[in-house]
């Protein structure tokens, strides 16, 4: 037992060096933005950053059917009364409808969140540095995961072996147990902590951008029948809506989807001002390490809003912050945040 200590001191000490170099390449190779005004931005990218997919599919199902184009009835059926579409993620949503038979809101909510249009939006901020694309590191967050998890294993089992008189040292002797405890802890809090940062799609520039336009348009977040929709949901969330039948058919879609993706893995947001929540319960910042090679959202998000897919079960938008892996769309990303999406923290760089 001399020698076996110190060799697993620095196996995991080396593990955990190499691991550290890495994130820090990661995180250090995400571009660097300029620093933009508020009206630089546009409103989809917005929603995007303050919560994904499924934040900018509600804020343009919400503000097309503010102005006519869309009507939502129940139970939670879409009917197209204009098709008029303004812009890319707007035909989406026609487009997606057309493709959805029994105007299902919850059906139409996923086919816009896979949408090219929308997904594009988040390649778009990935490209300009407000993003980190989710196959950036994810080897390292496997291997993160891998490293937290065998040592915590490995020190459990050491630690049952010692209890039971399996492993003995000599008299006189620190016992093994107590020699590997400070590298098994290392391994684990380095794991942990890399792999969250690993995990964050929202750069510190999006969180930015994100407080920056939410500043600029603070008044009008105040809820009444005079402000835009798409505006409020897209910088709050569904919550603010002033139409009751359409607030209560969003949100009770967001639910259902958060559960049906409850199961898979979490997104993080730009929003800090409230709960990383279940509205991207599906969708996650958080990239599950299965997560598709062309897709940002995924099968779980992590948030506390409404929950949805980019698949069955993921990428959720509503109030909250999370995120997933896997959409069948051309690659982007998901994110999610809470009501109020001005604040620093959930997906900084």
């Amino acid at each position: 037992m001399n020698m076996l200590a110190p060799l697993v001191t620095l196996v995991i000490a080396a593990s955990s060096l190499l691991l550290v170099a890495r994130t820090v390449h990661v995180v250090r190779a995400t571009p660097r933005p300029k620093r933009r005004k508020a009206t630089a931005y546009e409103l989809w990218e917005i929603a995007f950053l303050a919560g994904g997919p499924a934040r900018v599919a509600d804020a343009a199902i919400a503000g097309m059917h503010q102005d006519g184009r869309l009507a939502v009835g129940g139970p939670g059926v879409v009917s197209v009364r204009q098709a008029v579409a303004y812009d890319p993620v707007e035909t989406a949503v026609l487009d997606s409808l057309a493709r959805t038979p029994d105007g299902a809101l919850d059906t139409l909510r996923r086919h816009v969140m896979r949408a090219p249009a929308v997904q594009a939006v988040g390649d778009r901020l990935a490209k300009r540095g407000l993003m980190r694309n989710p196959r950036a590191g994810r080897p390292w967050r496997r291997y993160a995961a891998w490293q937290s998890g065998i040592c915590a294993a490995g020190f459990v089992l050491v630690l049952l072996f010692t209890l039971t008189g399996a492993i003995t040292g000599a008299n006189g002797e620190t016992p093994f147990v107590v020699q590997v405890l400070p590298a098994a802890l290392l391994g684990i809090v380095t794991g942990a902590v890399c792999r969250k940062v690993l995990s964050r799609r929202v750069t510190r520039a999006g969180v930015s951008a994100v407080r920056t336009f939410r500043t600029a348009h603070k008044a009008d977040l105040v809820s009444d029948a005079t402000q835009s929709a798409a505006l409020l949901v897209a910088l709050g969330s569904t919550a603010l809506l002033v139409d009751d039948v359409l607030r209560d058919h969003l949100t009770e879609v967001q639910h259902s989807m958060a559960g049906a993706g409850a199961s898979a893995a979490p997104y993080s947001g730009s929003s800090s001002t409230t709960s990383t929540g279940s509205s991207n319960a599906s969708c996650g910042w958080n990239v599950p390490d299965d997560s598709s090679d062309t897709a940002w959202c995924g099968s779980s998000c992590g948030g506390s809003g409404s929950g949805s897919g980019c698949g069955s079960s993921s990428c959720g938008g509503g109030s909250s912050c999370g995120g997933g892996s896997s959409c069948g769309s051309s690659g982007s990303s998901c994110s999610s945040s809470s009501s109020s999406c001005g604040g620093g923290g959930c997906g900084g760089s």
